[in-house]
């Protein structure tokens, strides 16, 4: 017998992931990416096409100093010749800034998912919620797929929804090279489970593990697959086998990821209904909980989402290592509401901080935003 996983559609408590969460299992944070590529000591990153040619560009437009240009800063000046539809110089074109800003999202790829391996934190952090209530949504801002490779810790009796259509949804009838995938939205009879439930991990950037077809517009999710090649500029499977075209209309596959910049227009569909999605979980949440999220300045549309759907009478609670005044300073702009706890991720997930508010969960007080508005 078919049964519909619990939807949790709306749940009382929101997780929001920033680049700190990651930091422990090495994934490198924004400020480390540039002097990388600038050094040249990874094997890929010397003698690749690709990074040579990048290279070239951030050290003919950039200062090097003992302090590298934020990626915001370099992604920001691309975008500005691009959008402007203005040549830089006779050697960078529209077309040459394009190329740049491609090989540029293939390197950021490349660096992230070298350092990305299994994390045994984010299993921790699944099977807490698990034990005690999985009726949660998760929101995160990395790339990375740490949080991804760790949720198999409570599967098959939780289910992810990364709030997308996946052209996997339709394998095996499709016949495609991906990896089958369970749609938690239908009802399934895999598992021979009373009760599944579905938990929302929306990431609002993209993911190293999906891969987009700009002709069709559909998107392949590669679960166990998150690395790329930039010796042969192609994705590197878990299998050994380089998945590089689309399989209903042999486009080239590329990574779906958001760079960082001030202003994002959100121009690709996927994007937008992340944001969507991303805003229909906030506002009908109670209590927010930040991991290790500095709100940098490129983020200005996280502030926007926040302020625009979460209930001013709704509960902020900050995990983050940092003192910083200037930080706690943007919480409490956001919320009357504000607990700061300067822990690291591993800190609080064995705290009983993350046992009581995950216990509590079904009992918070207050009204959502979107639920007073019906």
């Amino acid at each position: 017998m078919k049964v519909l996983p619990v939807q949790n559609d709306k749940p009382s408590t929101v997780f929001i992931f920033g680049a700190g969460a990651s930091y422990a299992d090495g994934v490198p944070l924004q400020v480390d990416i540039l002097p990388q590529i600038i050094r040249d000591t990874d094997p890929q990153l010397k003698h690749s096409h690709t990074a040579k040619r990048l290279r070239k560009f951030l050290t003919e437009h950039f200062a090097q100093g003992q302090q590298a240009p934020s990626l915001e800063e370099v992604f920001g000046f691309i975008e500005f010749f691009i959008k402007n539809e203005l040549s830089l110089s006779k050697e960078w074109g529209i077309k040459e800034l394009l190329e740049i800003k491609a090989d540029f999202t293939k390197v950021v790829h490349y660096l992230i998912s070298k350092n990305t391996k299994r994390s045994e934190l984010f299993g921790e952090f699944w099977r807490k919620i698990n034990q005690v209530d999985p009726e949660v949504g998760v929101i995160t801002t990395n790339y990375d797929t740490l949080a991804d490779e760790a949720f198999d810790s409570i599967y098959p009796e939780c289910l992810i929804d990364y709030c997308l259509d996946f052209i996997n949804f339709r394998h095996p009838e499709a016949r495609i090279p991906f990896d089958w995938w369970i749609d938690p939205k239908k009802p399934t009879g895999e598992f021979g489970y009373d009760k599944v439930t579905r938990i929302k991990l929306i990431k609002l950037h993209g993911s190293l593990n999906w891969k987009y077809c700009s002709c069709c517009g559909q998107i392949a999710l590669t679960p166990w697959q998150h690395e790329f090649n930039l010796k042969l500029d192609s994705f590197k499977s878990f299998m050994d086998t380089q998945v590089t075209e689309c399989p209903f209309d042999s486009n080239r596959l590329s990574s779906l990821l958001q760079m960082p910049t001030h202003i994002k227009n959100n121009h690709n569909f996927i994007f937008s209904k992340l944001y969507d999605e991303a805003s229909y979980l906030v506002g009908n949440a109670k209590q927010l909980v930040f991991i290790g999220y500095s709100f940098p300045e490129a983020d200005v549309h996280i502030r926007a989402l926040i302020r625009r759907c979460f209930s001013e009478d709704g509960k902020i609670i900050v995990i983050n290592k940092s003192r910083a005044k200037d930080l706690k300073h943007r919480y409490e702009g956001l919320a009357k509401n504000v607990d700061y706890h300067e822990y690291t991720f591993e800190r609080f997930v064995r705290s009983k901080i993350f046992d009581d508010l995950l216990s509590a969960n079904k009992t918070l007080q207050g009204t959502a935003r979107f639920a007073s508005r019906s």
